[in-house]
């Protein structure tokens, strides 16, 4: 049987100058009685970004490319036939059939060319929130503390980690899972 309540989880994510800084951070942690399975360090040798669910932004940028460009290509070619038939402009003199062809296919081709730089553009920009900060982090020698859980342990290790004063960021999220919990 499901609760009626959606799942909450909170997570902070600290940003760290180097490993040892980071490892210091973490043994903290350790110490205030954090599970190693609430906790993890991101950067070299440990876990990366793809690990913890941080987007490539060139990777979603590509697939909202491709789903775009197959709308609008669709889309393209339908108008494309249409504008030629209402028109009735002769791309071939003397050939209906294959001006209503060539006339789809341009329009096409324009809304797969289209959907490409639009897709790729949105899915770059507004896609990959802020996965693209964080990978940039990590990609200059950062490293990463996340912690997630229930409301008291990430309050709890906010405070650790902001006592600790070795910090360069500390981001905290709230999400709500749109599928209720199950109930035991």
């Amino acid at each position: 049987m499901q609760s009626a309540q959606p799942r909450e989880k909170h997570l902070i994510i600290g940003v760290y100058a180097n490993e040892p800084i980071a490892l210091e951070a973490f043994r903290l942690l350790q110490q205030r009685g954090m599970s190693p399975e609430n906790v993890a360090i991101v950067g070299h040798g440990y876990r990366d970004a793809d690990a913890v669910g941080f987007a490539d932004p060139v990777k979603v940028a590509k697939e909202r490319a491709w789903k775009t460009a197959g709308f609008t290509g669709l889309v393209g070619l339908v108008f494309g036939f249409l504008f030629n038939w209402l028109t009735q402009i002769d791309i071939v003199p003397d050939n209906r059939v294959l001006s209503l062809m060539i006339a789809a296919i341009l329009g096409g081709l324009s809304g797969v060319l289209g959907g490409v730089l639009v897709g790729g553009g949105t899915g770059l920009v507004f896609e990959s929130g802020e996965s693209i900060a964080y990978r940039n982090r990590i990609e200059k020698g950062k490293y990463l503390l996340l912690v997630e859980g229930n409301e008291a342990l990430v309050r709890t290790a906010e405070q650790a980690l902001r006592s600790l004063g070795t910090t360069e960021a500390l981001d905290r999220y709230y999400f709500r899972d749109s599928q209720p919990a199950a109930s035991s």
